[in-house]
């Protein structure tokens, strides 16, 4: 019988909905997942003499799937492109690296150079970017970026200390951001320990992703889809393989949790636990005469999540923006080690919740917020608003 320690999950990009291309599909790492055929069906109710229901009838397929992960870097990133219908891939990244000409200015919060071109260098006004080989803590590490001339680069989230250049410097960061474009996958499970049984779900579309970290844990997320249809098969689909997951390590929260920022400054108090989950509304549909979906539209992503802290005297300014629903941005960064790093910018959140408790005898009380984004911001040359912004490094 088929072991679960044995199934291999892959996915693929479609450039049509419900097609699967002739290319190599591309394994993932999980944890457990799931490919339900889901049939829709229906009981006819026409009287019997005998007193028994009348016959059932199949009219259509729902098919849906799902896996659940462990987080490490690179391998779930095209569910997050497809999580927040971002559209375009992944930027190229920002382009500096060893440069020796670039100083540090505390007036105006900038990093400026002689001779390196910023606006050469593949970095947009509002993305975020990551710092590294000032000798000066605070000019490396997590920047945003407001403005961005040849010679200049404005930043916040952080502020700049004087230093002169002389350093080599790395500046690096590619983005995604919230858009409207549709994306679809052809996803596919392997029993390896079987002879030639495969499970294929065409025209995927994802309506959950999330991200959570509690403490003593590893950082884990989801992702699930609906489906247009799902076969069997006695071979792999696309062009008959399948490229192995790169071998990468997990991200324990001790390691890879780094900073939250709330309203442009970074939290200097505990985090106990810190979750974002991304919600899509598919509305799949079928035409007369057909069993499989023949469409499936998708709604708006809808960004929601949820932060803890210890109710002490630094964290009671967060109770009073959730009494006052202070509209104000959020963003945290992971570092998942081997110097790849992500941040995570929700440029306007409210506290939606606050199921404040007190517990029992020798128990903390905590602030639990629920919070929920919305569009806002100044991102590329114009003015665009975005929901949120996810970079890379």
């Amino acid at each position: 019988m088929a072991d679960s320690n044995l199934l291999q999950f892959s996915f693929l990009r479609e450039s049509t909905w419900g097609t699967t291309p002739s290319s190599a599909f591309q394994a993932i790492p999980v944890t457990g997942s799931s490919m339900a055929h889901g049939v829709e069906s229906i009981r006819s109710q026409q009287k019997r003499s005998d007193a028994q229901l009348a016959e059932l009838k199949k009219v259509g397929e729902a098919p849906t799937a799902s896996f659940d992960f462990e987080l490490t870097a690179d391998a779930y990133d095209d569910f997050m492109r497809s999580a927040v219908r971002s559209d375009a891939d992944w930027s190229t990244s920002a382009s500096i690296s060893g440069a020796t000409d670039i100083s540090a200015a505390a007036t105006g919060n900038k990093f400026e150079s002689s001779s390196t071109n910023f606006t050469s260098s593949n970095i947009t006004k509002g993305q975020w970017v990551y710092v590294s080989g000032f000798t000066l803590a605070a000019n490396n590490g997590w920047f945003k970026v407001t403005t961005v001339a040849a010679s200049a680069l404005t930043v916040s989230f952080g502020s700049l200390s004087n230093e002169a250049a002389g350093d080599s410097i790395t500046i690096a960061g590619s983005y995604i951001c919230s858009g409207s474009t549709e994306h679809s996958y052809t996803l596919q499970q392997q029993f390896t320990d079987l002879t030639d049984r495969y499970h294929t779900m065409t025209g995927s579309r994802i309506n959950s992703f999330s991200l959570s970290q509690t403490p003593n844990g590893i950082i884990t997320g989801s992702a699930a889809f609906d489906g247009k249809q799902r076969a069997q098969g006695s071979s792999k689909a696309g062009n008959g393989s399948v490229t192995a997951a790169a071998s990468k390590s997990v991200a324990a929260e001790v390691d890879g949790f780094d900073e939250v920022f709330i309203g442009g400054s970074a939290l200097s108090i505990d985090v106990m636990e810190l979750s974002l989950n991304i919600a899509i509304p598919n509305r799949p549909a079928k035409g007369l005469g057909n069993t499989a979906r023949t469409r499936m539209p998708q709604g708006s992503p809808e960004i929601t999540g949820s932060l803890m802290l210890y109710l002490d005297d630094n964290s009671w300014t967060y109770d009073t923006a959730w009494q006052a629903f202070t509209k104000q941005s959020l963003a945290f960064t992971l570092n998942m080690g081997s110097d790849e790093r992500y941040c995570f910018e929700m440029p306007n959140i409210a506290f939606t919740s606050e199921p404040q408790t007190s517990g029992g005898l020798d128990s903390d009380v905590m602030l639990q917020f629920g919070f929920a984004a919305e569009p806002a911001g100044s991102f590329g040359s114009g003015s665009l608003e975005k929901t949120i912004i996810i970079t890379r490094v």
